[in-house]
């Protein structure tokens, strides 16, 4: 039998896109579930759906792009687009609602400068261990990195116990995962490579109790005022 060729690369793009579909069946079988979701809802449930299957599209595109003997594209490369933050929170809030997850962020107009796709993989990966050791609800912030900064953040916080201080240096690093983990170390490791590619950061909080990662970006501003209805239902009041 021949070994394995998946590279940790390869292992990280599998684990988005399980995550992904894990995502849109669930969405799927709420907009199937005559009653379950208002018309609102519904109509933002399926632009959701949309929007990640499109998404899913391009990483398997950039994936068959990087295997082509004669490409010259590579698998991770950075897009420089403007992001609406708005937009990548409310989908990824919605689509972790779908599988079950009680999630408060507030709409925050901002924008920022990078990749979209990777910015919406590194938060889905978070949200996904939030759900995975968190004991509650999650809760979303977006926010400017502090006074004089070019960044943007946006904090991801459960209500789990937190990081055990023996883990805590080493969060990051491949193949680390805590106690009790159904996950295989991948995911934050991924995500702070990600950020790391398009001049971001991803990094765990000193907090006393719960977890908080917060992800930064360039920013770039906000959006105009009468450009703020939140895309995504319950989740527009924070807690």
């Amino acid at each position: 039998m021949s070994k394995s060729t998946v590279g940790p690369d390869d292992r990280a793009r599998l684990h988005e896109a399980a995550s992904v579909l894990a995502g849109v069946r669930a969405a799927t079988t709420l907009l199937n579930s005559a009653g379950e979701i208002d018309a609102e809802r519904r109509a933002a449930m399926a632009a959701m759906v949309q929007s990640e299957l499109e998404r899913l599209e391009r990483m398997v595109r950039r994936q068959q792009e990087a295997v082509r003997p004669t490409s010259s594209e590579a698998a991770d490369d950075v897009r420089a687009e403007v992001i609406d933050l708005d937009a990548v929170v409310a989908t990824m809030v919605l689509a972790h609602e779908a599988k079950g997850t009680d999630i408060a962020w507030r709409p925050s107009r901002m924008l920022a400068l990078g990749d979209s796709d990777q910015v919406t993989e590194a938060l889905n990966v978070l949200l996904d261990n939030a759900a995975d050791h968190g004991g509650g609800s999650v809760r979303i912030e977006v926010r400017a990195a502090g006074p004089g900064s070019t960044s943007v953040e946006i904090a991801v916080t459960d209500d789990g116990p937190g990081v055990a201080p023996e883990l805590r240096r080493r969060i990051f690093a491949r193949g680390v995962s805590r106690a009790g983990s159904p996950g295989q170390g991948i995911g934050l490791h991924a995500a702070r490579d990600l950020m790391e590619r398009q001049g971001g950061y991803l990094e765990l909080a000193e907090t006393g109790e719960h977890t908080t990662f917060v992800l930064g970006i360039p920013m770039l501003g906000c959006v105009d005022a009468h450009d703020t209805q939140h895309r995504g239902g319950r989740s527009g009041v924070a807690a």
